[in-house]
């Protein structure tokens, strides 16, 4: 008997959109180009969540819906590694004296609720689709679900979006988020960068929606949410996310840290007898730290694949050198039937 190790990033998002033909309306590339089409969630259903009246100081930095994807990515990239500088240093700087850090949360309110949207324009019915039956993601976890030789599936993602526990639960696949639900399962999701279905249990009055700037406001254990699939653009007191290209080892959030020691004791389990697919991961140095974490306490004789039309040349570099049984694979069609 062995696990299936899956270590998803945005690549196994926009891979599930393109399936789906959706990539025109939901852009998880450049996550600005949208900004104008998200709401503000004070109830009153007026787009432009990303402006100078909402977001000033992303904004004042540059952020736009017409900027490109490389500029976006840079200035998130900016925004994070002055957060983590910010953390490691301790400075006790008001929102007025640093903006990247007032940025940094300005960020997180802005891709939940960007999210939020994307998650609202994918129907169930199209994520029980003859297209969903035939992405090689859904046949790989199906039929490694259904297999006598996998005794148990861990999926570590990075994504905030709830697509793939939807796909889950639309077909009647049982699944347990890892220190949020308690289920029997032998699906385990990891969300060590939080989620959308991440639901903080104290809530206010939506028409006093603001973006909380203090630190202080995002501290929060595990205990303190719940899952949700409805109802998440309430005015949660504490949204559960870390930025992409962030490291959550940085950031001293305590529901974070929980789940990265989930992780490494699932990790310090694993036999040769194992397997991992990995997909879609940037790599990126601020948040490449995470990644290796994984990988250097990952057994070295394990069955290991990706799946990346262009995979980041460090990231094979790193794991070609550290495995010898590393097969690429082009696109998710390849993987169907890998664990049946």
């Amino acid at each position: 008997m062995s696990k299936l190790i899956l270590l998803l990033g945005n690549g196994f998002t926009i891979d599930l959109i393109s399936k789906l033909g959706k990539s025109e309306v939901i852009n998880t590339k450049n996550l600005f180009c949208k900004g104008d089409l998200v709401e503000w969630p004070d109830g009153q259903g007026k787009k432009g969540f990303l402006s100078y009246k909402n977001c000033r100081n992303l904004w004042n930095l540059g952020a736009r819906p017409h900027m490109n994807e490389r500029d976006a990515q840079e200035m998130i990239e900016d925004i994070i590694s002055c957060a983590n500088t910010l953390t490691r240093t301790m400075l006790d700087l008001s929102e007025s004296e640093n903006i990247y850090r007032s940025a940094y949360y300005e960020l997180i309110a802005y891709l939940k609720h960007l999210f939020i949207m994307y998650n609202d324009l994918v129907l169930d019915s199209e994520l029980m689709s003859e297209k969903i039956n035939e992405w090689g993601w859904y046949r790989l976890i199906n039929g490694a679900n259904n297999s006598d030789l996998i005794d148990e599936i861990n999926i570590i993602t990075y994504n905030y979006d709830i697509f793939l526990e939807r796909v889950l639960k639309l077909h009647n696949i049982g699944f347990n988020i890892v220190g949020l639900t308690d289920n029997d399962e032998k699906i385990k999701i990891f969300k060590p960068h939080g989620s959308i279905s991440f639901c903080h249990q104290n809530s206010g009055e939506k028409s006093s929606y603001s973006i909380r700037k203090d630190p202080d406001m995002y501290e929060a254990k595990l205990t303190n949410f719940i899952v949700r699939y409805d109802k998440l653009d309430e005015n949660y007191y504490i949204d559960a996310m870390i930025p992409p290209s962030g490291d959550s080892s940085r950031m001293t959030f305590q529901w974070a840290k929980e789940i990265r020691d989930e992780i490494e004791t699932m990790v310090n389990h694993m036999t040769s007898e194992d397997k991992m697919v990995i997909s879609g991961l940037s790599y990126w140095h601020v948040d490449r730290r995470e990644i290796d974490d994984i990988l250097v306490n990952t057994p070295k004789n394990v069955e290991i694949s990706m799946v990346n039309p262009n995979p980041p040349k460090s990231l094979e570099a790193v794991i070609s050198s550290i495995f010898d049984n590393y097969v690429l694979f082009s696109d998710s069609s390849s993987i169907g039937g890998l664990y049946e």
